[in-house]
């Protein structure tokens, strides 16, 4: 019986893949609560308020997880697909 090669660091990781599909999960969500909450705040008239400040942070939060999210879920298939 033989045993495989040992794994080469710049192979692709089930690790990899599963932190790249997490953040862009709780991108969405996040941009929708986001978004919910400044359509309600807008609708009532709040502009210039600490809320406003607060719907526009977790909105920035959703847009850093996206940019994560999709930045390591290419790195991954990049990894995986490589042709040596």
């Amino acid at each position: 019986m033989t045993t495989p090669p040992p794994r080469s660091p710049d192979e692709g990781s089930a690790l990899r893949l599963i932190a790249g599909l997490v953040f862009t999960i709780v991108a969405m969500a996040t941009a929708v609560i986001g978004f919910s909450r400044l359509f309600t705040l807008l609708e009532a008239g709040g502009y210039g308020t600490p809320s406003m400040r607060t719907a526009l942070v977790i909105l920035g939060v959703a847009g850093a997880c996206l940019a994560t999210g999709i930045a390591t879920l290419i790195w991954e298939i990049s990894k995986r697909y490589e042709h040596r």
